[in-house]
């Protein structure tokens, strides 16, 4: 009876050593602090390996999801057997202990079980790991709808930094206007070099908004590993990263209706009062003072008898006593050929300072058009602020009476619409044809770059697609904080050829089509 207990005994321990060969499960360490990435590993040994689906690990949710496979090779009795491995890769950022619990694995079509691990939260401050830091602060936590507020993020490191590497990934700003506030500021204290950047928020809706967490990645030696034999790369770098603490802000709708939040002035001019027929009034407006004017509407000017243009209007921000200062330019111009009256543009404001409503109005101005007709009183002039309609705007000289005469010639060119009508038609039968000629010569290729529609990516698309692989490529890191600055309100440039090299092939929707 022993003897055949022994021998059971001895088959589930084999069982197990073989279990453990084939699958297992790798942590990066079994010690953390809140805020620090916790990095699994999922390692199976096979040719068919299907890794089980789950969103968290302890109601926390995984990220960084990355599968890969890759050949172990070994020598077993002095023979060399090389086996396929697929590894499932993730992190959690647990805020206390944790478990990672024991998962089945299919493996060419059997069950194996990997060995649960404990995994012990230090307490330590949220965002530091060791004497490495990263913390989100602001001035300000309950604000109004327009009101903006700053975000200081700070990155610690010792004086005496033995890291080969400090990379920075900035929070993605959901529902806020978004301005860098000058570059990175290094301040020493003490032991300590703290690098410091600023943002200028300005939420888009009311509600509890929420801004996401800034992320550091620390790359260290890692004397421990086995280094170069010839003493060439030495050491291999081992990564962490760390996660900061993001911040809930509490938006409160308006009491009132108001065109823009906070204490401004508004001006108006004008470069002449009085201009020969149909030669152009140039007219600025401006707006200055404290408080956010990116999402301000411009005011549509609607006066019966006069052609309006415009141009993009400048905004510039700046920080003065830890208050937002802009100010905001618009110019327009003005033909007519009778007299007619620029009128006031009155604006609605509410200082979230005192909280008190008040209107601001520009100077009006009345235009006389010589040899031209003379200005009815009795025709009404308005102005409006803008919700949604556009003034036209001209790329052309606005200084040249050209843009005053193509109305006229667009006039004369609605005579021939019939004729434009046929030509329309046949140019689009012609187009057809070549369409469905190279359709039967590219074949699939081509079928399948109109089912993707994928020949250019814009910024809010390649960001969504790479933003989840930033720690998979150090090409796609340095892209993405490219869009992040773009989005941010930054100009800048980008590799056009690049963006959609690297987008195309993390994108899921292209992968389906091939497949």
């Amino acid at each position: 009876m022993k003897r055949v207990l022994k021998i059971i005994i001895l088959n589930l321990f084999v069982a197990n050593l073989l279990m453990a060969s084939v699958v297992k499960v790798q942590v990066n360490s079994t010690r953390v602090v809140p805020g620090q990435s916790l990095r699994v590993k999922l390692i199976a040994q096979g040719d068919n390996v299907k890794f089980p689906t789950f969103q968290k690990i302890d109601s926390y949710p995984i990220e960084s999801i990355h599968k890969s496979s890759d050949l172990e090779s070994r020598f077993v009795n002095g023979q060399l057997v090389t086996k396929n491995q697929k590894i499932l890769s993730f992190e959690i950022y647990p805020d206390k202990n944790i478990t990672i619990p024991s998962m089945d694995i299919e493996v060419d079509g059997q069950i194996y079980k990997t060995n649960p691990i404990k995994v012990e939260v230090t307490k330590a401050k949220v965002g530091s790991s060791g004497s490495f830091e990263i913390h989100e602060s602001t001035d300000k936590k309950s604000i109004f709808q327009g009101e903006p507020f700053i975000v200081v993020i700070d990155a610690i490191e010792p004086l005496q930094n033995k890291s080969v590497q400090m990379q920075y990934t900035p929070p993605v700003f959901k529902d806020f206007f978004v301005k860098a506030l000058g570059g990175e500021k290094q301040i020493r204290k003490k032991d300590r070099i703290i690098h410091r950047l600023r943002y200028l928020l300005t939420p888009q809706k009311v509600g509890i908004l929420h801004v996401d967490s800034a992320l550091l990645k620390i790359g260290t030696r890692d004397l421990n590993a086995p280094s170069d034999p010839f003493g060439i790369f030495g050491s291999p770098i081992r990564w962490s990263t760390l996660r900061s603490n993001s911040l809930k802000i509490s938006v409160k709708p308006l009491p009132i209706s108001a065109d823009v939040v906070g204490n401004f002035k508004l001006k108006s001019k004008v470069d002449k009062i009085e201009v020969n027929v149909n030669k152009p009034v140039n007219y600025t407006l401006e707006i200055s003072g404290k408080g956010s004017l990116d999402d301000f509407n411009a005011p549509t000017f609607d006066i019966p008898g006069v052609t309006v243009y415009s141009d993009e209007p400048t905004i510039k921000s700046e920080i003065k006593n830890g208050r937002l200062h802009s100010h905001w330019v618009k110019k327009y111009v003005f033909i007519s050929d009778q007299d007619f009256t620029i009128p006031t543009v009155k604006l609605t404001e509410f200082n979230y300072r005192n909280k008190k409503k008040r209107i601001i109005k520009s100077k009006k101005f009345h235009i006389h058009v010589k040899g031209g007709l003379k200005h009815s009183s009795k025709v009404k002039t308005k102005a409006k602020v803008s919700s949604g309609n556009k003034i036209a705007t001209s790329k052309d000289n606005l200084f040249e009476d050209s843009a005053y005469y193509a109305k006229k010639e667009y006039e004369a060119k609605m005579k021939n619409l019939p004729w434009y009508i046929v030509e329309s038609f046949i140019a689009g039968m012609v187009v057809m044809f070549l369409l469905m000629t190279l359709l039967r010569k590219k074949g699939k290729r081509l079928k399948r770059s109109f089912l993707t529609k994928r020949y250019h990516y814009s910024i809010d698309e390649a960001f969504e697609i790479l933003y989840p692989h930033v720690n998979e490529d150090p090409n796609v890191e340095a892209l993405v904080r490219i869009l992040l600055a773009n989005r941010g309100g930054q100009r800048v440039e980008i590799n056009q050829e690049l963006l959609d090299k690297l987008t195309s092939k993390y994108d899921e929707n292209i992968k389906d089509t091939k497949a």
